[in-house]
């Protein structure tokens, strides 16, 4: 069974989320067993049972891990995206309270059967671990808790700022300093959209990129693209070279955002009256990668490639065509029975001294 590369980001996040909460929640264990245990303490408590506790602290982590992690995966994917801030906020401060509880309900259960056995349970026996759960640390661990979930939102926003896979690599400071790196880019830019924005007006014209964006988002993941930035109707892809040239993935991306949008066209036209096309250009090369800004801090790309990349797109209404790709870039790519090359020959393009040797290829 293939699992979509959106799917394998979504279990890998949560995965990560699972395995932190259960490292935080050992680091209380161990808060808690030294401070009962230190000299200046009342001294040990029969109530205090580290086996049973301790599996506990490890169920406990990995249940609020999986259920916290999985909800909150899916805000940020789908309420963040689709919904406003508030409305997420308050989604998830509701799911949390629920997840609390159910939490702390398998935390009691699970600490009765550690210690008793299933078979041995008893009235009392329930009332003393009823009475250890619900103490007065309850609502400490509730606001600490509702804090390292908010946090963990948080930084699922952040990472989606930075994009799959970027954000810890500029937390392990790898563009700290610029760095030389071999990328094939892909500029998207829709058609007419001038006319479109005049037809049906700022708001709506927002909102239409807003959802197109949203909708081709999984086609570009799904198909190892990153996404490097958004210029109004233009969207950005980009890929390391071995990513982009495996399976074709920087020319099935395109193809496969085209019929997306074929599909998805009677939505757009009964919500905006419009059929939004794209067409795309298709170059790689050396560039510098690294950290740029100083309040605003940000990963950028430099080098001619991108503006090379985006000159042959330009050319793409003089062609009449939706899609062309340089030579440099075809003769990289491995696999491409899939599609039919259609030279277009050597042109000058606006600010480039050198020729360009440009395609447009059609599905076989």
């Amino acid at each position: 069974m293939n699992i979509s590369r959106q799917l394998k980001i979504k279990i890998n996040k949560v995965a990560i989320i699972a395995l932190g909460y259960i490292l935080i929640n050992i680091f209380i264990f161990l808060f808690n067993y030294t401070a009962i245990n230190s000299p200046y303490s009342l001294g040990p408590t029969s109530e205090f049972k580290v086996w049973p506790y301790f599996l506990t602290t490890i169920l406990v982590g990995l249940l609020a891990g999986v259920l916290g992690g999985a909800l909150l995966v899916w805000v940020n994917g789908q309420l963040f995206r689709r919904r406003s801030f508030k409305f997420a906020m308050s989604t998830t401060l509701i799911a949390y309270v629920l997840i609390f509880v159910i939490v702390s309900l398998v935390a009691t259960l699970s600490m009765l059967f550690a210690e008793y056995g299933l078979h041995e349970i008893s009235f009392e026996a329930f009332k003393t671990t009823i009475a250890f759960v619900l103490n007065s640390a309850m609502l400490i661990n509730f606001v600490l808790w509702g804090i390292i979930t908010f946090f963990t939102l948080f930084l699922l926003q952040v990472n989606d700022k930075f994009g799959p896979g970027i954000l810890l690599k500029f937390l392990a400071g790898n563009y700290h300093r610029p760095k030389k790196e071999e990328r094939i880019f892909m500029f998207m830019d829709m058609r007419s959209s001038t006319t479109i924005a005049e037809e049906i007006g700022n708001e709506k014209y927002f909102n239409l990129l807003n959802d197109v964006f949203a909708d081709i988002t999984n086609t570009i993941l799904n198909h190892e693209g990153e996404i490097y930035q958004y210029v109004g109707d233009e969207i950005v892809i980009s890929w390391p070279v071995k990513a982009g040239v495996k399976n074709a993935n920087c020319l099935r991306c395109f193809t496969a955002i085209q019929d997306k949008l074929i599909t998805l066209n009677p939505i757009y036209d009964e919500k905006y009256a419009v059929t939004p096309e794209f067409k795309a250009g298709i170059h790689y090369g050396p560039v510098m990668a690294g950290e740029i800004g100083v309040i605003k801090k940000d990963i950028i790309y430099s080098g001619d490639v991108l503006n090379t990349t985006a000159r042959i797109q330009e050319q793409c209404n003089h062609y009449q065509v939706d899609i062309l790709v340089s030579k440099q870039v075809f003769d990289i790519i491995p696999d491409t029975q899939a599609y039919q090359l259609e030279p277009l020959g050597s042109i000058e393009l606006r600010g480039k001294k050198g020729k360009v040797e440009i395609n447009t290829i059609h599905k076989v």
